[in-house]
């Protein structure tokens, strides 16, 4: 009896030593997941070392075209989107007061002449007083000033352009009614084009005029433009915290159009430029950067063992290209772009990119 308790026992434990076997075969292994990385040595592109800011195109000078008298418009031919030449003659409107004023007017001024001279004939004669011949004079002189005056309103009831230039507006039909120095036409000098960027307080001041700057048209493609900044802005937009910068860029071929997007990045600022802006690393996709229940901001960088690690971050300004890292990257990280919605620290990852 003692002996078929030992052969039991022994069974027994050749089952547990299976079992813990078994289970040591098959203990879960962690999923690798894919992802795509951007490595910030090289930046994916250029761009992430640099800061890129949103801008648009709007003509170099805007001029507002109108009449110096009323009347009723006749002629308007203008289409929005010609091309207008110095001197060309844009709308008339109806002169019929104007020209029935001027010819009384006329009239008036004849009959002036004639006494007058009748009068003067008669004072070098010494027939009547000086101060006849001088009303005389006078009147005649008056009356000939109020018909150039007079004149000049038919000459206004004329608009030509004061210069080449594209009709970026057309504001009156027709027909209508014209009103001094209400605008019927806006007039587009588009042979330079000024581009417009809202640059953020912390960074306005490393900005000054003559700075150079490269312009990507998003119309035009992987095109680049050089222009100089002309103008920095000292009153912030819309009550907000940033400033205009305007980079002046040639048009001579006529491509460009205001109202067009752009993407703008300027030269590395001089040495003794001070901004929080000089403290901006390296730029990250903005979907990269994650947030944790504590509010701590974090990406996850991929390491030499193929496993994403968690990397806490200072986030800055967000710009056109992503958002900039203040702290908790070097700038020689792989940074995760994709698939990193299931990581955890120590994840294993496959890379797909």
């Amino acid at each position: 009896m003692k002996k078929t308790t030992t052969l039991a026992g022994i069974a027994f434990a050749a089952l547990g030593l299976t079992g813990c076997a078994n289970q040591a075969k098959h203990k879960p292994v962690q999923d690798t997941l894919a992802v795509s990385v951007m490595d910030l040595r090289n930046g994916g592109d250029k761009s992430n070392h640099q800061i890129v800011y949103d801008g648009t195109l709007e003509a170099d000078k805007t001029i507002e075209l109108s009449f110096q008298v009323s009347g009723t418009i006749l002629n308007f031919p203008a289409r929005t989107g010609d091309h207008i030449k110095k001197g060309q003659l844009v709308a008339t409107i109806d002169e019929t007061v104007y020209r029935n004023q001027y010819n009384a007017q006329l009239a008036q001024v004849r009959l002036a002449k004639e006494n007058f001279i009748r009068i003067n004939e008669v004072f070098k004669k010494g027939s009547v007083a000086e101060i006849k011949m001088l009303e005389a004079k006078s009147n005649f002189e008056q009356l000939n000033a109020a018909a150039r005056a007079t004149y000049q309103n038919i000459a206004h009831a004329r608009l030509y352009s004061p210069q080449n230039g594209y009709v970026g507006e057309k504001k009156a039909e027709a027909g209508a009614v014209a009103v001094p120095g209400q605008s019927v036409l806006q007039l587009l000098d588009t042979r330079t084009l000024k581009v417009i960027v809202a640059v953020p307080e912390n960074e306005v001041n490393q900005y000054k005029a003559g700075t150079h700057a490269s312009v990507k048209i998003d119309a035009l493609g992987t095109q680049s433009l050089k222009g100089k900044v002309t103008q920095v802005g000292v009153l912030a937009l819309n009550g907000s915290a940033n400033y205009s910068v305007t980079i002046a860029i040639d048009n001579t071929d006529g491509k460009l159009k205001p109202g067009m997007l752009c993407k703008v990045t300027f030269e590395k600022p001089a040495q003794n430029a001070t901004s929080t802006a000089d403290s901006v690393k390296v730029t990250v996709p903005v979907q990269s950067v994650q947030i944790d229940e504590k509010g701590n901001r974090f990406v996850y960088i991929l390491n030499n063992q193929n496993k994403a690690i968690r990397k806490n971050v200072v986030v800055g300004q967000i710009y056109s290209n992503g958002v900039s890292i203040l702290s908790g990257l070097s700038g020689n990280e792989h940074v995760i772009t994709s698939g990193y919605q299931k990581l955890a620290d120590q994840s294993p990852v496959t890379v797909i990119n």
